[in-house]
């Protein structure tokens, strides 16, 4: 299932995240985040939201079901923009699944964590594997909105995703617990400040 795995672990699979920077051009033109500051926060993004991100990938590889997982996960994104996001993301990807698998696998009304462990379910990808490939995905998608928002070339980016591996890996590792605890106020902050910038590059 390698060949799977690495689709929906592509951070351009046409979903839209492009589009979304969560919560980050606001820090970053706040001058709350730069290129200094980056790393040590994507470290301890990964530690409290990818971790849960992550267990709610899981849970849905697992069979939970889909809407209540959905629902659980919207209650802890504060912010109505990080919320819709996550919704937009997910009913994209279900289409993109649906249309990949010729078959209504995925419904269209799930946020994004549950419609990637749902689809990495139908594709075979064992569940460990699909919480790494959400969060490498994820990183790379973050990392790519922060070369347009900050004085980032590819290489840096390369290095930075590149470096963050063992934190994916324990980020994946800890979403196997029963209970997370993520408290992550600044980006859930920065998202619903995000609509009130001056000019916006990213919808959220």
């Amino acid at each position: 299932m390698l060949l799977e795995l690495l689709h929906l672990a592509d951070s351009a699979l046409p979903v839209g995240s492009a589009a979304h920077s969560f919560g980050l051009e606001t820090l970053v033109e706040e001058g709350t985040l730069d290129c200094a500051s980056i790393g040590p926060f994507l470290r301890e993004y990964l530690a409290e939201a990818g971790a849960l991100e992550a267990q709610f990938v899981r849970r849905a590889w697992r069979g939970d079901d889909p809407q209540t997982l959905s629902d659980e996960f919207g209650a802890r994104r504060p912010a109505r923009e990080s919320r819709e996001a996550a919704l937009k993301l997910g009913r994209r990807l279900a289409r993109l699944v649906n249309a990949l698998l010729h078959a209504p696998a995925i419904a269209e009304n799930l946020c994004y964590p549950v419609a990637f462990g749902i689809a990495a379910a139908r594709m075979n990808i064992a569940e460990e594997e699909a919480g790494l490939a959400y969060l490498s995905q994820s990183v790379a998608g973050l990392v790519s909105a922060c070369q347009r928002l900050m004085p980032i070339g590819q290489v840096e980016a390369s290095c930075l995703i590149w470096d963050l591996r063992p934190f994916i890996a324990q980020a994946v590792r800890a979403s196997g617990m029963e209970e997370i605890r993520c408290f992550t106020p600044l980006p859930e902050l920065a998202s619903a400040r995000h609509p009130m910038l001056e000019t916006r590059l990213f919808i959220s």
